[in-house]
C-alpha cells in the first residue's frame, strides 16, 4: 500500500483527487457535525437566500453572518441590513443528534448563537438555501451520504456478482460458461438506461414506499445492470489463466473449484479488480443522480444529490436568478473527475506499459561525451526527424570502406522508468562502438542486463517511445561501393524501408513473434506484400515454400496451413528465421535465438545460420550468452558489460588469450564438456550485475573483479590501463582513426 500511495503523489491530479475523495467520504460519515442543520429544516421567509458569511476581522471568529431582508417574494431579492450581523461560532451548540448513531452530541463545525434576549436564531448559509429556506450546505453534505454510498455498494455487489459469475463461468466452462454468458448478453443487449427505468417502474411510486426500500431497491438495479460487462471480462482472463500449471497442479491435487477460483487465480487479477471498481463508481452515482432527478429515485424527505437537482434545477431562471442551485451538479462533476483520476493512476501504476512519455529530439553525434554529460545529452526522446539531427556528421567518416556493411559510433541509449516515486534513468547503453564487414558473423556476450539486446534493436530503431539514443548507426547501401547512409538521422517512416528488407531480427522466444490464430500461410503472405503490395496468393505460397525448404521445414505446402500451436519451438525458430530472410534482408540480427531450445536443436539452429552465411553471405549479429557457442559460430566477438564494450576481437584470439578479467570471469564459469564437480568446480562470478541507473564512470566491472584497483573506478570510458599483469582495462576501440573491433 505504501508504494501505491508514493506513486499517486507523483500524479498530482491523482494524488489530489485521493485527498478529495477521502475527506468527501470523511465529511459524509460525520455529516452531523460539519452540516449546521437538518437537511429538511426549513427557515420561514428564506427562501432562495444567498450566502451570509462575510469576513469580519472584528470579529473574534474572524467570520460573522450577515442578516438580510427580503424585498419581493416574487423575484427574492435580498438586501443586507446595514450594521446588522451575528458571529459565526466554531465547534459550538446547535441541534442535537446522534453521532455515528448511537453518541449524543449537540457540537457542530460552525453556526450561529440564538439572540440571548429573544431566543431566535438567525440562519448561516454557507451557499445559500433552496425554494424552502432549507440550508444547502447542509443539504448537500448530507445528499452525499446516499449518492456516495450507492456507487461504493453497488460497485460491490456488482463485482461481487462479477467475480462468481465469471470466475464459474470461466473455470468450469461447458453448460455453466453458455447459461452465463447468454444470461449477460441479455442484459447487455438492452441499453442500461432503459433497463433501468424499466425495471424501476415494476416497483411503484417512490411516494409509496419508505426511503430505505428505494435506497435497497435502486443499488440493486444498478448492481444487476452492471455486472454483466465486468463478469465477460473476468471470464476471459480465468480462462486464460486455468490453463496455467499452478492452476491444473491444484486441481489435480484435488482443491475444489471455487477454492481454485479464490485463492489461485483471483490474486492474479487484483489489479484489474481494483481499477475497475474505481472506475466503476462515478458510474453507478451518476446512474442514481438519473434517477432521482427523473423522480424515480430518492425522493423527500430523504435526500441525495440526484434529488436536489431534481428540485433546485425546475427552471431555467431559477439558473439564472439563484446560480448557487447549481453546486450539487458540480460535486457531482468533481466526485466523477477524482474517480477517473485515480483509476487512471492505479491502471498506470499495475500496468506500467500504459504510461505516456513524453517524446522530444533524439540527439546524435560522433563526439563521446563523458558520463556527466552524457546523462544530459539523454535526457530527451526521440521525435524521429533528420531535421532535428544537427550534430550528426554531413557525409560518413572516410575510413569506411566498401566491404564494411554496418558502424556504429558512440552509441548511447537510456530509458526514462519509474521507480517508486521518482523518475529515473536507466542507462542501458554507453558509448558503445564497433562495425562489421559484409558477409561477417559477429557474435555479442554478456550476462543479462549487459546492454546486448539494447544496443541491437537501436540498429533497426526499435526502442519504446521512453528511450533516448545518441549515437552515429551507419550501413552501406551499396556491396560494391561506399554508399552510406546514417540510420540514426532517419525518421519512423524511413526506417521501415529497412526494417526486414535490408535488417531482419529473429528473437530468443519465436512464439510470442506469431499470432495464434493465424496460419503461416498468411503470416507469409502479409510479409511479402510490405515489400511488394502485388504479389498474389499463389507467389507467395509458392517463395513461402522456397524458403521453408530452404530453412529445413520439410512438406512446405501442407505446413503452411498450420498454426503456431502446431510446431515445436525450433520450427517456429526456423519459420522465423525464413521470415526474415523472405524480403531479402542483409543483415540478420539473432537475439539469443537458441536460448528456449534444447542443445540439438541449438546445434541445428547454428548449423542453419552458418549455411544460410555461406549460401546467401548474409551478415549476421548473433547474441548469447553461452561464449562458447558464439565463438563457434562467429568470427568476431563484442564482450559487454554494464552498457560497455569490454573486450572485443577474433573468436580464436577472445578464446586463447582473454585480455579483461571480466571475459576470463565468462570463461571460466562456463561449464566445459568431459569436466566433473569432482575434479574441478564451476567458478561463478561474485557479486551482481551493475545497476545502469548508477553507472560507474570507469570500469562497471571493477566492483565484481578481484584485480580490481582505485583506478578503475574513476578512468573515463575510452582510455587504456596497463597495470602490470594484474589488468588490462580496454573499454571501447576508437574508430576515428579507422581501427576495428578486431
Amino acid at each position: 500500500m505504501k508504494k501505491v500511495f508514493d506513486y499517486l503523489k507523483t500524479r498530482p491530479l491523482a494524488f489530489v483527487s485521493l485527498i478529495f475523495i477521502a475527506l468527501l467520504y470523511f465529511v459524509m460519515i460525520f455529516a452531523e457535525f460539519f452540516a449546521p442543520y437538518n437537511p429538511n429544516r426549513s427557515f420561514e421567509n428564506c427562501s432562495f437566500h444567498p450566502a451570509n458569511i462575510e469576513f469580519s476581522p472584528s470579529s473574534a471568529s474572524l467570520f460573522s453572518v450577515r442578516e438580510m431582508r427580503v424585498l419581493s417574494l416574487i423575484n427574492f431579492k435580498y438586501a443586507r441590513v446595514k450594521g446588522l450581523s451575528h458571529n459565526l461560532k466554531f465547534f459550538a451548540k446547535g441541534e442535537k443528534y446522534r453521532l455515528l448513531g448511537f453518541i449524543p452530541c449537540s457540537r457542530h463545525l460552525f453556526t450561529t448563537v440564538p439572540d440571548a434576549y429573544t431566543g431566535e436564531e438567525y440562519p448561516v448559509f454557507l451557499f445559500g438555501a433552496d425554494d424552502r429556506g432549507r440550508d444547502l450546505y447542509s443539504r448537500i453534505v448530507f445528499g452525499s451520504r446516499i449518492s456516495l454510498t450507492i456507487g461504493f455498494v453497488a460497485s460491490f455487489i456488482s463485482l461481487f456478482l462479477a467475480i462468481i459469475l465469471g470466475g464459474f463461468s470461466g473455470f468450469y466452462g461447458g453448460v455453466c460458461d453458455f447459461s452465463i454468458m447468454r444470461l449477460s448478453e441479455f442484459f447487455m443487449l438492452i441499453p442500461g438506461l432503459y433497463l433501468i427505468l424499466f425495471l424501476r417502474s415494476l416497483l411503484g411510486s417512490v411516494t409509496e414506499m419508505a426511503p430505505g426500500q428505494v435506497y435497497m431497491i435502486i443499488t440493486i438495479i444498478l448492481s444487476l445492470v452492471g455486472w454483466p460487462g465486468s463478469a465477460r471480462t473476468l471470464r476471459g482472463m480465468i480462462h486464460a489463466i486455468k490453463r496455467e500449471e499452478f492452476v491444473l497442479d491444484a486441481v489435480l491435487e484435488g482443491v475444489p473449484g471455487i477454492i481454485v477460483i479464490f485463492r489461485h487465480i483471483m490474486p492474479q487479477i487484483t489489479s484489474l479488480l481494483i481499477v475497475s471498481t474505481t472506475l466503476a463508481i462515478p458510474g453507478f452515482i451518476m446512474s442514481e443522480t438519473t434517477l432521482s432527478y427523473l423522480g424515480l429515485g430518492i425522493a423527500d424527505p430523504s435526500v441525495s444529490w440526484g434529488s436536489l437537482i431534481n428540485r433546485n434545477i425546475a427552471t431555467l431562471s431559477n439558473l439564472k436568478n439563484f446560480p448557487w442551485l447549481l453546486l450539487p451538479v458540480l460535486m457531482l462533476l468533481f466526485v466523477t473527475l477524482a474517480f477517473n483520476f485515480v483509476g487512471d493512476a492505479l491502471r498506470d501504476y499495475f500496468d506500467p506499459y500504459h504510461i505516456y512519455f513524453k517524446k522530444a529530439k533524439r540527439q546524435k553525434g560522433g563526439e563521446s561525451l563523458p558520463l556527466a554529460q552524457e546523462k544530459n545529452s539523454c535526457a530527451t526522446p526521440s521525435s524521429g526527424g533528420a531535421d532535428d539531427y544537427k550534430t550528426a556528421p554531413a557525409t560518413p567518416p572516410s575510413f569506411l570502406t566498401k566491404d564494411i556493411l554496418l558502424c556504429v559510433r558512440n552509441l548511447n541509449v537510456s530509458f526514462k522508468i519509474m521507480r517508486g516515486n521518482k523518475s529515473v534513468s536507466i542507462h542501458s547503453v554507453r558509448g558503445v562502438s564497433f562495425k562489421m564487414k559484409r558477409g561477417e558473423i559477429l557474435g555479442i556476450v554478456g550476462e543479462s542486463g549487459s546492454g546486448k539486446t539494447v544496443t541491437t534493436s537501436a540498429i533497426p530503431g526499435l526502442h519504446p517511445s521512453n528511450a533516448t539514443v545518441s549515437g552515429e548507426i551507419y550501413y552501406n547501401l551499396s556491396s560494391s561501393s561506399a554508399d552510406f547512409v546514417n540510420l540514426a538521422l532517419l525518421s519512423d517512416k524511413e526506417l521501415r524501408s529497412f526494417r526486414g528488407k535490408k535488417i531482419g531480427m529473429i528473437f530468443q522466444e519465436p512464439g510470442r513473434s506469431f499470432d495464434p490464430l493465424q496460419n503461416m500461410e498468411s503470416v507469409f503472405l502479409e510479409t511479402f506484400r510490405n515489400s511488394t503490395p502485388e504479389i498474389t496468393r499463389e507467389e507467395s505460397l509458392k517463395k513461402a515454400s522456397q524458403l521453408l525448404l530452404e530453412v529445413g521445414i520439410s512438406d512446405p505446402l501442407l505446413r503452411l496451413k498450420n498454426f503456431p500451436h502446431q510446431f515445436s519451438g525450433g520450427q517456429l525458430q526456423r519459420i522465423g528465421i525464413a521470415l526474415a530472410l523472405a524480403q531479402g534482408c542483409e543483415l540478420l540480427i539473432a537475439d539469443e535465438p537458441t536460448t528456449a531450445l534444447d542443445v540439438t536443436i541449438q546445434a541445428q539452429i547454428v548449423e542453419l545460420l552458418k549455411k544460410l552465411n555461406e549460401t546467401r553471405n548474409l551478415s549476421i549479429i548473433f547474441i548469447s550468452h553461452n561464449i562458447n557457442l558464439v565463438s563457434e559460430l562467429c568470427s568476431s566477438i563484442i564482450v559487454m558489460y554494464g552498457g560497455l564494450i569490454m573486450e572485443s576481437g577474433s573468436s580464436s584470439k577472445i578464446m586463447a588469450s582473454p585480455s579483461h578479467p571480466y571475459t576470463k570471469a565468462l570463461l571460466a564459469s562456463t561449464p566445459k564438456f568431459g569436466t566433473h564437480y569432482t575434479t574441478s568446480r564451476l567458478v561463478s562470478i561474485p557479486g551482481r550485475v551493475s545497476d545502469p541507473a548508477n553507472p560507474v564512470e570507469g570500469c562497471p566491472f571493477c566492483v565484481r573483479c578481484s584485480y580490481a584497483r582505485k583506478e578503475c573506478a574513476t578512468v573515463p570510458s575510452g582510455k587504456k590501463v596497463r597495470s602490470g599483469e594484474d589488468c588490462i582495462f580496454i573499454l571501447q576501440p576508437n574508430l576515428s582513426d579507422g581501427e576495428n573491433h578486431e
